[in-house]
């Protein structure tokens, strides 16, 4: 599918501005041509090992689910050649948004690994991204696969996806992280009534979900509100419960 060169590396955190100044039109895209962008991703295997590692079934296909709903956004109009703002190259994006997906759930593990690391006493999110930015540090920075400011970007992007700012401006990266996820978890109406419609075509996300099913999404909330308890100044609790209970 035709797709932009270059997209603007940041933009507006607000999810209104972000449509203001974008020329979304959603399309019903197939998965098959999402999966024509994965090109830049072949290398980083050992990444998706660590994630089926870690990851139950239910976690594994909502990272997946992330990653292409992010990828269809980003073929749907995301801001790309804005005068003055800075660009960011289309493998690039597709590359880095690939492993925040991937990797974004690690901080909701209950694999030995994540539960026994030193940040799991932190938010999930902050939790999540420390061990995302040291196995992408130790799997791709001596290989050159990474250099230091996308690995910032990646993990940035991880440990503020839950989230959503009213002002200022976010990475590229960070925007899609937090739209695919807010959709998957929260629905059409994330940002208001039928809010993420503007970006992304129904049937894309019955294909996807189709793909990587959406089985018991119960363990989420579960998952969520005993955080709550165990965590009652965990980041997300500032800004996501009351989309959740």
């Amino acid at each position: 599918m035709p797709l932009p060169e270059k997209f603007d590396a940041f933009v507006p955190s607000n999810f209104v501005e972000l449509l203001a100044q974008s020329d979304f039109q959603p399309a019903p895209l197939k998965l098959a041509e999402l999966r024509e962008l994965d090109s830049p991703i072949v290398t980083f295997g050992g990444s998706l090992n660590l994630a089926e590692k870690l990851y139950s079934q239910f976690l594994f296909n909502h990272c997946q689910r992330c990653y292409y709903f992010a990828l269809a956004i980003l073929s749907n109009g995301f801001p790309s050649n804005s005068p003055s703002v800075p660009q960011i190259p289309r493998e690039t994006v597709v590359k880095e948004l690939y492993l925040t997906c991937l990797l974004h759930g690690f901080g909701l593990s209950t694999h030995v690994d994540a539960t026994t690391h030193p940040a799991h006493d932190m938010t999930f999110e902050f939790h999540g991204g420390i061990m995302a930015y040291e196995h992408l540090r130790a799997e791709y920075i001596s290989a050159h696969q990474l250099n230091d400011i996308q690995i910032a970007d990646i993990t940035q992007s991880i440990m503020l996806h839950c989230a959503p700012f009213e002002h200022g401006k976010s990475s590229a990266l960070g925007m899609l992280m937090q739209l695919s996820a807010f959709l998957d978890v929260f629905g059409y109406g994330a940002f208001g009534p039928d809010s993420m419609e503007k970006l992304i075509h129904r049937d894309t996300v019955r294909e996807i979900e189709q793909a990587f099913p959406r089985d018991d999404m119960a363990q989420l909330d579960q998952g969520f509100q005993i955080m709550f308890e165990e965590k009652p100044n965990c980041l997300s609790g500032h800004f996501i419960s009351a989309h959740l209970f």
